[in-house]
């Protein structure tokens, strides 16, 4: 049952599970700077309930979890406006890191861009049959630099520059391959398994459960200041090139979707 109607989520609470789902399927969930305050707010409400064990992170529809950054909102930005940029990203990222229940994404479609970055830094990812992922910035002329963070110690080097270097998508079988996603289910069994998956994990010991969340969060941290220097750097340089803006005109002419960070 849903519990409560966000402007771009629906937050849903079962028992130990919350369901938290993206609600922007016209835009294909796309991470509008709304939706990720929301989110922000959302996370903080969920941490603060002691009846909820773990939560999921789904998208609503059925083609797409996440389909990134809405590009609507970055096409006219500056030097400066690309900066205040990443620092926004970066704010949302370190709140899902510091999430200490289980967090489980629950992937119903495309995981693109910032979106996948989002399911990256979830704690499981269980994926429908039909899923696709990929990191797609390069052709919009944007450079990828917390997704290489997200992507690298989990795939390692040479399967991280190629996603990024050519912005090509792997489908939920590749994904599984790789050790992106830990399972793959037919896209009506998806909703079912990723609550069950909560379910259990809500039953462990949750002192253990935060601890050890904490080191893992610890590891990744250590790379995010760096990360985040050369992002706002990287992002900055390349916006003033004016390249981005005419890539997202371009996009942005054909089709109403964002697609990525």
């Amino acid at each position: 049952m849903v519990e409560r109607v966000w402007e771009n989520l629906l937050v849903a609470v079962e028992g130990p599970v919350a369901t938290v789902t993206l609600n922007r399927p016209t835009r294909l969930n796309a991470l509008s700077r709304r939706l990720r305050e929301e989110l922000i707010q959302v996370i903080d409400e969920l941490e603060g309930r002691a009846e909820v064990g773990a939560v999921v992170l789904t998208g609503s529809g059925e083609r797409a979890f996440a389909a990134g950054q809405d590009l609507s909102e970055a096409q006219g930005f500056d030097v400066a406006e690309a900066g205040r940029w990443v620092d926004e990203w970066t704010v949302l990222y370190e709140r899902i890191l510091r999430f200490p229940k289980p967090l489980i994404a629950g992937l119903n479609g495309y995981a693109v861009g910032a979106g996948f970055q989002v399911a990256l830094l979830c704690d499981i990812r269980i994926a429908a049959d039909h899923a696709r992922f990929g990191m797609p910035e390069v052709d919009d002329a944007i450079p990828c630099i917390t997704g290489t963070w997200t992507l690298y110690e989990l795939i390692g080097r040479g399967r991280t520059l190629d996603l990024v270097l050519s912005g090509r998508m792997v489908d939920a079988q590749e994904a599984l391959q790789w050790g992106i996603v830990t399972r793959v289910v037919p896209a009506a069994e998806l909703a079912r398994v990723s609550a069950e998956e909560a379910r259990f994990l809500a039953g462990k010991p949750a002192t253990a459960i935060r601890l050890n969340k904490e080191w893992f969060r610890r590891l990744l941290l250590e790379k995010l200041p760096a990360t985040e220097a050369y992002a706002k750097e990287a992002h900055q340089f390349a916006f003033g090139t004016g390249e981005p803006a005419e890539k997202m005109a371009a996009f942005l002419s054909h089709k109403a979707v964002g697609r990525s960070t």
